[in-house]
């Protein structure tokens, strides 16, 4: 069955899409500025179905709100340890495949790969 593509879900999706890997509460907020009568509990649905579907990644790391990207093919993170922003780093030689072999009968189902560091606008608020 096809899931209906609604004026709202476009509406989110072209939120998503707009901003850098934003949590659900950006999206709201952005989203609310043009159309008012979204409600806060629509957009966090409707990124938990496009995360469920597949049309968008769910970004977790502990201590951080969850995060959402548009961009479904491999690639790699880097998150902000200041203010937790996070970016899309570009890793030479990294084409998505990786072989993972899992130890004492664990099944491996997927990976993340997030590095860490400092974003340009918290490294110039950093005073020498």
């Amino acid at each position: 069955m096809q899931e209906r593509q609604t004026k709202q879900k476009q509406i989110i999706y072209e939120a998503l899409k707009t901003l850098n890997h934003p949590t659900a509460t950006e999206v709201y907020g952005y989203v609310k500025e043009g159309h008012p009568t979204v409600s806060r509990a629509t957009v966090f649905r409707v990124l938990n179905g496009f995360a469920a579907s597949g049309k968008a990644l769910e970004l977790r790391t502990a201590g951080y709100e969850m995060r959402y990207d548009y961009n479904v093919t491999p690639h790699c993170h880097g998150r902000c340890g200041r203010c937790g922003k996070v970016a899309d780093i570009e890793v030479k030689g990294f084409d998505g495949g990786i072989e993972a072999t899992a130890c004492d009968g664990f099944e491996v189902e997927g990976y993340f790969l997030e590095f860490f560091g400092t974003c340009k606008e918290c490294r110039g608020e950093i005073k020498s």
